[in-house]
């Protein structure tokens, strides 16, 4: 069984294939091909063990994704197997792995219905899922300027990266990121609004993919109630997974306008309306990580035929 460690991950991830993986798993999302386990948490006196899987039998790989979560820290690992011999394939370190497939799916998305054209990208959290979705993002799109908030955090070391790019890096307060950016990424474990309604403009893609807790929040319920379409991975998970959607009191409303990823990958194109946002909310799903940990474990294994 190899392991796959966080460098490894880093070295060998061809992010370009891993959207054509991502998107592959949930098309093939059908009850004979695909089975997922929901996430599920165990605690003890502050120290949480989480869990979900899946079996994706048209790519031939299943595992596991375990992770603990520890005064505010997080371990990654996921358990790949080959669902043709049934033998443990791989244990990967997860923690580099996990930014990457969260802003690939969130850029599956925003292919569809973010504006083509969108130069600005506001992004609130500078964590690693934050910095990822920066990473992807200026490749798919013409973004000229990023906007980013983040209290806690410098930009400085962002704008090193991104200046040879020819892109500009603005340290601003939430309101003026949020009224200047055509795409919306918020990446924070707030566990209140981190964005007002009546900053975002029509047209606007908000990806919210900051936190899986039933009590966090990261955006204003009534930029829930003027969203024309809320994307998720998986309805039966998100819908209790995420405070925005489980704390939103007209669950007959939020229902009409869920929209699952199965449902979005099925068109090619773009759907953009500069009349309607659209918010994407993520919360993370067995599918996604099982599917990118096999591209990771194939293109480690070619990596290591090639360097032999």
């Amino acid at each position: 069984m190899l392991v796959i460690t966080n460098d490894d991950v880093r070295r060998v991830t061809d992010i370009s294939r891993l959207g054509q993986v991502l998107q592959q798993a949930y098309l093939s999302w059908l009850p004979d091909k695909v089975a997922i386990q929901p996430r599920f948490r165990t605690e003890v006196d502050g120290f949480k063990l989480v869990s979900m899987g899946a079996v994706l039998k048209d790519i031939g790989y299943a595992g596991c994704k375990i992770y603990s979560s520890y005064e505010n820290k997080l371990c990654f690992k996921i358990l790949l197997f080959s669902t043709s011999t049934g033998q443990a394939l791989a244990l990967l370190d997860s923690d580099a792995l996990t930014p990457m497939r969260t802003a690939a799916s969130s850029l599956l998305v925003a292919r569809r219905y973010a504006q083509p054209s969108s130069h600005s990208l506001g992004v609130i959290g500078l964590g690693p899922l934050g910095i990822e979705h920066i990473r992807q993002f200026i490749k798919a799109f013409p973004i000229s300027r990023v906007l980013v908030c983040d209290p806690k955090v410098s930009s400085a070391y962002l704008d090193a990266e991104l200046k040879e790019k020819g892109i500009r890096v603005h340290q601003v307060e939430a309101e003026k990121l949020v009224r200047s950016s055509q795409i919306i990424v918020t990446a924070t474990r707030s566990t209140t609004p981190v964005l007002q309604s009546s900053w975002v403009q029509d047209g606007t893609f908000v990806a919210a993919i900051g936190s899986c807790l039933a009590h966090a929040q990261e955006l204003d319920p009534h930029l829930i109630d003027r969203a024309q379409k809320i994307v998720v991975e998986w309805p039966e998970q998100t819908l209790k997974d995420t405070g925005d959607l489980y704390l939103y009191a007209d669950k007959k409303a939020l229902l009409s306008k869920i929209e699952a990823m199965t449902q979005t990958l099925q068109e090619n194109g773009s759907a953009y309306d500069p009349k309607n946002i659209v918010i994407y909310k993520a919360v993370g799903i067995a599918l996604a990580d099982i599917a990118a940990a096999s591209l990771v474990y194939e293109q480690h294994k070619l990596s290591f035929t090639v360097e032999r």
